[in-house]
This record gives C-alpha cells, structure tokens and sequence, in this order.
C-alpha cells in the first residue's frame, strides 16, 4: 500500500505534469512534486487552508502580473445548485439533503459521461470526485504555445472555447439546465482545484468521517450512484495507467484558433469589456484620503455593506456571498475608494485571501462595472439583505405597496 505522499504524488503526476505551481489556498509557490504534496498534505486538516494546487503551471510568472501560463486543460467543476436542499438553511437532516441534492447532480454527471465516452476522444477527458459535493471533469490537450496571442487573446480565445463546449455538451446531452450545475471553470488563468487524493476537511466534518478526493474514470462516472460517490471517497485512491489522460490534438488546434481570432489588449465579459488600463486609471482618480475607518460613514445609506464585514460567515453562501462581495467592490468603486482601502476592507474576514481579493477587485475596474443594484442583491443573495434595518428596501417596499 503506497503512503499518503506517494498517492498525493500519482495525483499531481497524473494531473499536474509541470512547474512550477501555486500550493495551497495560500497559493505558495511549489517547484517539484515533493514539495507540493508537503504544502497540501500540510494544508488538509488546517480549517484555514485548503489543499488546492493551480489548475495551471506558471513557467514565465503568475497570471497576476499578466503572465500567460501553460494552458494545457480545460477545467470543468459540477456542483450541487445554491438551491438545492443540502444548501438551505432548513435541509433537516443534512445527510439525506446530500443524498436528494447528488441524485440529482448524478443523473446529469452520468449523462454527460456516457455523452463523453461515445465521443473521438474519451481517453482524453479526466474526472475527479471532490469528496463532497462536487465533480471535477478536465479536457487534456497539448500545451498552448504562447506565441499564438496575448494575454487578453489568451483570455478571450479560453472564454469563448469553453462556452462553445458548454453548448455542445448541452445540445448533446439535451440538460438544458446544465449550467446551473457548472460552478467555475478554468477560464479564469489563475484557478486553483482541489489535489487528487487529499482529504477534504469540509466533507469530514460534515459527515463525521473522513472524505477524500480521489479520481474516477469517464466509465465509472457513468453509472455513478450516491452509495458510490461515498465508497469511493473514504479513503484515498491508488492510481492506475486508466488515469493517464492522452492530450487531445484537435481541442488544441481549435483553442489554439480561438485565441488568434481573439480581440486583443481588452475582452467582452458579460457585455462589458476588460481593459487592464483601467486600473491605472482608476489609481490615480481614487480618493487617498479614506480609509477603512471611513468606510461607515462614506457607505452609511447601504448598511448592509459593513455588516457584511462584521460576519463571521460572509463567505460561507457561495453564489451569494460572491454577489455581495461583487456588490460592496462595485459600490465602493463608485465612491473612488482606493485599492488597499478597498484590500483592508475584507481582510479580516475568514478565508481572506489577500491576492485573491486584489485580483477580484481589479477585475471589477478593469471590466468598468457600475455599482450593483439593490434589487440584484435582494433576488440573488437575500442572506446579506438587511431588510426593515435599510431605508433603501423600506423605500422600495413602500413604493411597490402603493402602485
């Protein structure tokens, strides 16, 4: 029987073939193998940490300082809906909540398996199971060379490639409501995973025992059931040559197109256009003279904005909490806060993570979005609505009730 080193290392061995990389939710740089499966072995039972490694490698630098990486995979994460019952507040017992929630997960995932394993190229797709309430699917592909566009074409040419297989999957399979099921993908140059064969500390807690990650092959997705899903998770999982992918080279001449016919120096996101120079911009117009300790006063008519701060599970609702976070950045933007006011807002909160909200931040004013409405935080993410407590929402209710 291999030690847990050893199967932390097949995993990255199969998943992760170059360096170096991002380690840990901390994102510490990791050059070898060994010295990344010693970050994320560390990391597994620290409730501050995550044992996650980046999706890609970063030989010329980090995304962040506008690198492009070694893009050589496109990474799918499913996921249990906000909506489901194992995410509500009154899921009564959580374990049949669970069980509710991934049947219906599963009934999509074995679906898209069976899709995948009658396409040209099956021995090219990888699945990982997260241990808890998620499926990780990767299309492998040959690496990318950098000299087929910028970042931006980089961005836009992976952002578009992976919708036009979204779609795809979608139309074959006929889950017209997939997409409510996909929760982030690899598009995102700098996205971290969850490591092949790690213990996920989320789901032992949850469950009262020990849950890993570990790998699946497309022909064990297929029939996939929730008993399933909790066997295999238990303990980590001794890998096999059925785990090797074989880089698919179609997907990467297509890819490869998709970033030559890119736009290039800005990318449509949304309907909004990203432009890096904004940030510059935006610099030099803030305002230097508020800080954190002004924040109350600056924000005061949207209270819900420091309560969000005071919470000590502000980023524990996943969708929503993304949508305040969104909606507090775009607000303080429209109030030209600077950048580290903006930084030394949220730090303090669990899970902070400084380069992670830096990076959210300055995609906001690079993509030069306007502040988020109110009525989008009260139909998306009415866990931060302050309710009676904002004038704003006494106001609107009071309008609606007289028209």
């Amino acid at each position: 029987m291999n030690t847990e080193t050893e199967l932390v290392a097949d995993g990255f061995r199969y998943w992760v073939d170059s360096w170096p990389r991002r380690a840990t939710k901390y994102q510490r740089w990791a050059t070898t193998p060994e010295e990344a499966a010693e970050l994320v072995l560390d990391a597994e039972d620290d409730p501050q940490n995550w044992p996650f490694i980046s999706v890609y490698s970063f030989p010329d630098g980090h995304t962040k300082d506008g690198n492009i990486p070694r893009i050589d995979r496109l990474f799918i994460d499913l996921d249990v809906p906000d909506t489901g019952d194992y995410r509500g507040s009154d899921r009564g017992d959580p374990t049949a909540a669970w069980i509710r929630d991934m049947s219906k997960l599963l009934v999509r995932a074995r679906k898209v398996a069976r899709f995948l394993l009658k396409t040209q190229s099956p021995e090219s797709w990888q699945v990982v199971l997260s241990g808890h309430k998620g499926i990780h699917i990767d299309l492998v592909f040959p690496p990318i060379s950098t000299s087929n566009g910028d970042f931006s074409q980089f961005i836009n040419g992976l952002n578009a490639y992976t919708g036009a297989l979204k779609e795809y999957i979608i139309e074959a399979t006929g889950l017209d409501d997939l997409e409510e099921y996909i929760d982030v993908d690899s598009s995102d140059l700098g996205r971290m995973r969850r490591v092949p064969n790690t213990k996920h500390l989320g789901a032992s807690k949850a469950f009262g025992e020990d849950r890993f990650c570990v790998p699946v092959t497309l022909e064990e997705l297929a029939t996939l059931r929730p008993a399933d899903y909790i066997e295999l998770t238990r303990q980590r999982r001794e890998l096999d040559a059925r785990f090797k992918p074989t880089p698919n080279e179609k997907a990467a001449e297509v890819l490869t197109q998709r970033i030559r016919n890119a736009s290039s120096s800005a990318r449509s996101v949304g309907g909004a256009t990203y432009d890096r120079s904004r940030v510059k911009r935006y610099e030099k117009n803030a305002n230097d003279n508020i800080t954190v300790d002004d924040l109350d006063f600056v924000l005061s008519d949207r209270p819900c904005i420091m309560a969000f701060r005071d919470r000590d599970d502000a980023f524990a609702h996943r969708s929503q909490s993304h949508m305040m976070e969104m909606y507090v950045i775009t607000h303080m933007m429209d109030k030209n806060v600077p950048i580290d006011t903006m930084v030394e807002f949220f730090r303090g909160l669990p899970e902070f993570e400084e380069d992670y909200t830096r990076e959210r931040i300055e995609t906001y004013i690079s993509l030069d979005y306007s502040p988020m409405k109110c009525e989008t935080v009260w139909q998306k993410a009415p866990t931060f609505c302050l309710q009676d407590s904002c004038g704003i929402w006494v106001s609107e209710n009071a309008r609606r009730e007289r028209a």
